[in-house]
């Protein structure tokens, strides 16, 4: 298992609030780990520097394979990292209301791949025709039309505001997927900035040119593909901070350490 990542501040952000991260524990379990500052809150660049940092080396510490088990650590590490900007934010009176979105994904060997997320940067499962939405956007509009099924709702001012996230409320919820990660398959983890210049398919294109098996990319190619998003994004102008991550199940040796 390979991966690559890069963030970027874009042209027209003063400073990179995003932060991401790939992580083995001690029996070859990855967490791959994707946060995004909540721009309207001060202090969202160290609220998802300190997520994915405080996240990544508890789970590098663990020994844990089983799904349920794996799980359950996420969403207990999830707690404690928003507990802990709750008091980081206590203790900075400059930089009240910390907060970051947050998606992760835990990949076993045998290619369990357990997806959460809470706010609205994305996980992708990718094929060689296309790529699966794995994760959903906690923002008030979908909310609104998850619980409203059917019913016409008329749009409101508030639709993009999210509903999910780290670091204001006490509790924290990530939702989460399930699937198996085939050898030929890869992941792909993104802010939500690479979707305000490029649409789903165009990303797609740029991801997976002459790709027909996933598997086959070495850490270098996948390298590429995610420099050459990024590089798409800032030529057109991207308004927000921009970070993807790819990665595959191409064997790679565990050390415990932090990949990149």
């Amino acid at each position: 298992m390979v991966c690559a990542y890069q963030s970027n501040r874009g042209p027209k952000r003063p400073e990179n609030q995003d932060a991401v991260g790939a992580f083995t524990n001690q029996v070859g379990v990855q967490l791959f780990l994707l946060a995004d500052g909540v721009a309207s809150q001060p202090g969202s660049k160290q609220a998802s520097e300190l997520v994915v940092a405080r996240m990544g080396q508890a789970f590098i510490e663990t020994s844990l394979q089983d799904p349920a088990a794996l799980r359950q650590w996420a969403d207990a590490a999830a707690k404690n990292a928003n507990q802990a900007l709750l008091l980081a934010s206590q203790a900075e009176t400059q930089q009240k209301k910390m907060a970051t979105t947050l998606v992760l994904a835990l990949l076993t060997s045998s290619g369990v791949l357990m997806v959460a997320n809470a706010g609205d940067s994305r996980a992708y499962l990718l094929q060689a025709t296309g790529m699966t939405l794995l994760t959903y956007d906690h923002t008030v509009k979908n909310e609104r039309l998850r619980s409203a099924a059917t019913r016409y709702l008329a749009p409101s001012a508030e639709d993009a505001a999210l509903t999910r996230y780290l670091g204001v409320n006490r509790s924290v919820q990530l939702e989460w997927r399930t699937v198996t990660l085939a050898l030929t398959e890869g992941l792909y983890l993104t802010s939500d900035g690479l979707g305000k210049v490029l649409t789903r398919q165009e990303q797609f294109q740029l991801l997976s040119q002459g790709v027909t098996d996933w598997g086959r990319l070495s850490q270098a190619a996948l390298g590429e593909r995610v420099a050459a998003i990024l590089q798409t994004a800032i030529d057109l102008q991207v308004p927000d901070n921009i970070t993807a991550l790819l990665a595959n199940r191409v064997p790679a040796v565990t050390t415990g350490k932090e990949d990149s």
